[in-house]
């Protein structure tokens, strides 16, 4: 009998034997006053014959269908062609793959808007990973937008105001000591990048007028000593030699000579000299060099000179056209406790200054337990719950955000999916899911995101472990000359199942093992129902949701399933 044959008898056999079962369930069931327990001690013992006979029969015919599957496996593994993966990065960027440009458009608009008043700081709040760092972009390329259209168009320039994005990545600065001539650096820094070679001047115009307003006497003393000196040279000194000007010239006209000369070059002269070496040098670079000092926080006058400083900055930056300087301000959840505090204190200088806007990226819960835990004397016990230390944290930062924007979730991921997997390559050989893979991937997300909440930045990272799993499913089929063959679409979907619902996945696994020699062959649909019903399955608080992912393994075999999950293993941390 050969295979095809034997196929059909097998066939043919559980059909007669599923049809003599349900004939013996059928009689017994129309007869259930039957009380004749020897007949139906017959019934039982034939019904036991006919599910052991039934069990033997069904075992041959799935181990022929298994080693079948696995014949055209390993011929589609010599046909497949091997996309080589690649580690995808996590950075910023630059393009909306999260359905967010309309919020970043509407902000840039408010806040460039004529009628928005400064100052204004704005919170951005989100969870790491939430993207928080491109959504600041999308406001910043909003915001250069709109600075294009004011150029171009007249009615545009009515309704909004110019802005200077400056960017201030906070983690760059972790440390208290720099934290607040760092953001005045970074100021200086974006103002001579716009302004150019008239940045330095323009500025020390302003410094100029600022000090002659503040010390006028002086100034009026210094230029009265300049005439003098010069009314000296040029009257008095003129083609006269040294002895000629001693002897010929009154004692106090000498001595005023002199004084005005030492004045002058004391307090014009060098001071020039100074200023031209300035000139040489960037000004966030002099900026520093001027307010850097081992303990600036005890010496008097620092925060009135930072201050001085970011008021003429902004005066000579905006004060003619009624600019904006908007400043992003970026990372600042990844701090030390200390900085965040800080940086929360640097912002009393710059909050009352107008044209300023701040936003602010923030993770609440992170900043909120950094302020309560750097002001500890705020509560009065030794042990402060969580709950507490949050709720002082959002009084707290209610004092300096004055607008909290909240960033919408992406609850699909599709667009954003894609786009991780493809390079724009027209190459096949690049593009390393299929889209049979993409499609499994993207409808799992979506149902695992109806009953929790994925981060872009952990996105990636399934993604990256994925990529990681096939190259693994790939060196491992290539060595096996007999043996299983696992798809990648198959362990993708058991692997977000054991990613995202460990516990449940665990528990799937240790039933596999347990009753393995009964359910070998079988495909996962087979069991799921005894599965369900099995000791504690249901006891688990996620067992309805996980139940929905059974779906994408219900085709899957219990040998498949136990390879993946050790493939698995490999690369998940347990995830709670």
């Amino acid at each position: 009998m050969n295979k095809e044959e034997r196929v059909k008898y097998l066939k043919d056999k559980i059909q007669e034997l599923n049809d003599r079962i349900d004939q013996i369930t059928y009689d017994r069931g129309e007869n259930p006053l039957d009380e004749d327990i020897q007949e139906d001690e017959v019934h039982y013992n034939e019904l036991d014959e006919l599910g052991r006979d039934l069990s033997g029969f069904e075992q041959e015919l799935r181990e022929i269908e298994y080693n079948e599957e696995e014949e055209f496996r390993r011929e589609e593994l010599r046909n497949l062609i091997h996309r080589e993966g690649y580690i995808i990065r996590d950075k910023e960027s630059t393009s909306d793959l999260l359905s967010r440009l309309e919020h970043a458009q509407e902000i840039g608009k408010l806040l460039s808007n004529k009628q928005t008043l400064t100052p204004l700081t704005l919170g951005i709040y989100g969870n790491w990973g939430e993207g928080k760092s491109t959504f600041l972009g999308l406001i910043e390329n909003e915001l250069g937008n709109i600075n294009k259209k004011i150029e171009d168009d007249r009615e545009e320039e009515i309704k909004y105001n110019k802005t200077h994005v400056v960017r201030f990545d906070a983690s760059e600065y972790n440390d208290q000591d720099k934290i607040w001539y760092s953001m005045l650096s970074r100021l200086f820094a974006k103002y001579e990048e716009e302004v150019g070679s008239l940045a330095k001047v323009k500025y020390g115009l302003y410094m100029l007028k600022k000090s002659f307003n503040e010390n006028k006497l002086n100034y009026i003393i210094n230029f009265s000593l300049l005439a003098l000196f010069l009314i000296w040279i040029f009257v008095y000194s003129k083609d006269k030699s040294i002895l000629e000007v001693i002897t010929e010239n009154d004692v106090i006209i000498n001595i005023l000579g002199l004084v005005s000369t030492f004045t002058v070059a004391t307090n014009i002269v060098l001071p020039i000299i100074k200023k031209l070496k300035f000139l040489t040098k960037p000004m966030s670079d002099n900026l520093i060099s001027q307010l850097k000092y081992p303990d600036y926080k005890d010496l008097l006058g620092t925060r009135e000179k930072v201050k001085e400083n970011l008021e003429v900055l902004i005066r000579a930056w905006t004060k003619r056209s009624g600019d904006k300087i908007v400043i992003l301000v970026d990372e600042l959840d990844r701090c030390s406790e200390e900085t965040i505090v800080e940086f929360f204190e640097a912002l009393q200088l710059f909050l009352p200054v107008e044209s300023i806007i701040h936003v602010i990226a923030i993770n609440e819960e992170t900043v909120c337990f950094a302020l309560a835990n750097n002001n500890f004397h705020y509560f009065d016990k030794e042990f402060v719950p969580n709950s507490e230390k949050l709720a002082f944290g959002k009084n707290y930062l209610e004092k300096y955000i004055t607008i909290p924007y909240y960033l919408p979730y992406e609850n699909s991921y599709k667009q954003y999916i894609n786009h991780l997997l493809s390079d724009n390559s027209s190459n096949d050989y690049f593009r390393v899911f299929t889209e049979v893979e993409k499609e499994i991937l993207i409808k799992i997300i979506i149902d695992i995101s109806e009953n929790q909440h994925i981060t872009p930045r952990e996105m990636k990272k399934i993604i990256n472990l994925l990529l990681l799993s096939k190259e693994r499913i790939i060196n491992i089929n290539k060595k096996k000359e007999k043996g299983i063959i696992v798809k990648f679409e198959e362990h993708l979907s058991w692997f977000l199942l054991k990613y995202f619902y460990p516990d449940t996945s665990n528990q799937v696994i240790n039933y596999l093992k347990k009753y393995y020699r009964y359910n070998k062959y079988k495909k996962f649909k087979e069991i799921s129902s005894n599965l369900l019903y099995s000791k504690g399955f249901n006891e688990n608080p996620k067992a309805e949701q996980v139940k929905k992912l059974f779906e994408y393994i219900e085709e899957l075999r219990v040998d498949y399933i136990l390879i993946s999950n050790k493939i698995s293993e490999t690369l998940i941390v347990t995830k709670k």
